[in-house]
Order: C-alpha cells, then structure tokens, then sequence
C-alpha cells in the first residue's frame, strides 16, 4: 500500500501515511483514521496480516484476542485494540490500534549499538518492570502466554515525559491450560523467534506456556545489559551452555534463565523485583 490509499471498514476509513515495518505476519502502516460521521481524524496503526493459505480462522486469533484483552484491560503496557475487519476478498485482515510514536525496544537497542551506547541501569529495569507488568496482566488476568517475546514487539509511546512499553503482536499467543494443550502437537515449542526462544521450545519440550515467556524476558534483560554489544546466536548459544552446565552469570538473571523452567520466576515477581531494584 502506497501513502494516500484509503480503507474502508464498518468503523470508518484509514488514509496511509507511511508504512511503519514488516515482520514475520505483516506489515503496519500508520495510518489517519477517520470515524463515520465524524469530521476530525486521529493517527492510529493499522496491522495488514496477509493469509497467503494460511488458517483463515488462526489469523484472526490476534485480533480475538487484542479485543477480549482490551474490553477487559486497564493496564497500559499492552497495546490497545481498536478495530478489525477483512477486505472484500477475504484476503487480507486488518487490525487497527494506538499508533505508539516512539517505534519499538529493537529500534532503540539498534540505537545504542550504533552510537556505542549503554542503557543507564535505572532504565533496564525500568523497562523490566514495564514488560513484567504487562505479560503478568496477559498470564493471570487473561490466561494468554504471548510466546514470542522480543524486543521487536514492545512498542514505545511518549506519555507526558516518559516512555511507556506497550507488549504488542500476541499472534502466536495461546490460552493456558486449554482443554485442548494436550491433543495440540505444537504446543508451546517452535513457536517464536530464534533469538529468543527458550530452550524448551528449541529443543521441542512440552512445558507450561508461561515459562517461555520469562526465559525471553531475562533474554531482553541480558541484551539491555550488554548494550553496546551486540546480542547474536554466539552470544545465546554461550548464555544456553552456560546455563546447562550450571555457570552462573547473576542472580537475577539466573532466576529468570534457569535451566529447569519450573525454578524460574513468574511475571509478578520478576515485575515487583524490577521497581524494587535501589535506582
């Protein structure tokens, strides 16, 4: 889609202004929303998740979820969903959602790569507690394990002076302890972005879904901590050695990292030890 189109859905139309990225199941444009029978617009993202074969049903999973999440959630670090509708086709689904101005915790770990860099610890966990706070709200207020964890999907937005994070992109998202876990082959393993995933998913172990998600959260953490160093596949196959063979590098890594997952933290106390923390 090309600046200037326009799309139509039940709700009103989206004007593109500019494509925003592209990943894995789509691409997002920000777009400028205007409601039926209204004269003023707003600036709000709108997901394109191309089917391309795939489960029609499982591709709106995201947008299900981001709804019953949203008509259920106060809690500002999980992106808010505002709309979803299918072109005539049945080719495309949208979803539309607040436009976070700041881009994404990618984008600014690149950043600082860049510029040689670190992150002022009060920052790392800072943001920590942010991610915390939001999984802890999807894994026991919604039952939802995001499963794919990663810089890439923690959107930034400017609220007054601060940077708030916002969990995004829950499409791989499963509902824990569903009836159907234990007839579902795939369950929580190989599922997720490489760099991130836990050793259980690599290594197709059925575990509880929730465990992955703290694995990825200590990954995020470890990778803030490094910065400017860059984390590659060098870097995560030495932190899954060392984890294997015991090797301890922090405590409070360690607690999110362990090697046996029913030893690692849950959401809620990784998030109350982040703002803990003596910054």
């Amino acid at each position: 889609m090309d600046p200037g189109d326009t799309l139509e859905s039940p709700r009103g139309v989206y004007k593109i202004v500019e494509k925003l990225g592209e990943g894995g199941f789509g691409e997002v444009y920000l777009t400028d929303y205007t409601a039926k029978n209204a004269s003023n617009s707003e600036q709000v993202a709108l997901k394109k998740i191309a089917f391309h074969g795939m489960n029609e049903e499982k591709c709106k999973n995201e947008a299900e979820l981001m709804k019953r999440i949203s008509e259920s959630s106060t809690n500002q670090h999980i992106v808010k969903y505002l709309d979803s509708f299918m072109t005539p086709d049945h080719r495309n689904l949208y979803i539309a959602m607040n436009y976070c101005s700041c881009g994404d915790l990618r984008r600014k770990i690149k950043a600082n790569v860049r510029s040689a860099k670190d992150f002022d610890p009060k920052i790392i966990y800072d943001y920590i507690y942010q991610i915390a706070d939001g999984i802890n709200e999807l894994h026991v207020k919604h039952k939802i394990a995001h499963r794919d964890l990663k810089p890439a999907n923690i959107l930034i937005a400017l609220e007054g002076n601060k940077e708030v994070l916002k969990i995004s992109d829950i499409e791989l998202a499963r509902v824990i302890d569903s009836p159907s876990r234990s007839q579902d082959p795939s369950h929580s393993y190989l599922r997720g972005t490489w760099l991130y995933m836990s050793p259980e998913q690599r290594g197709n172990i059925k575990c509880k879904f929730p465990v992955v998600d703290i694995w990825a959260i200590g990954i995020i953490f470890y990778e803030l901590c490094i910065a400017p160093k860059r984390l590659d596949n060098d870097e995560m196959d030495d932190i899954r050695e060392k984890v294997t063979n015991n090797q301890r590098d922090t405590t409070w890594l360690n607690k999110m990292i362990a090697k046996d997952p029913s030893k690692r933290m849950n959401a809620e106390q990784v998030r109350d030890e982040a703002i803990s923390k003596p910054f």
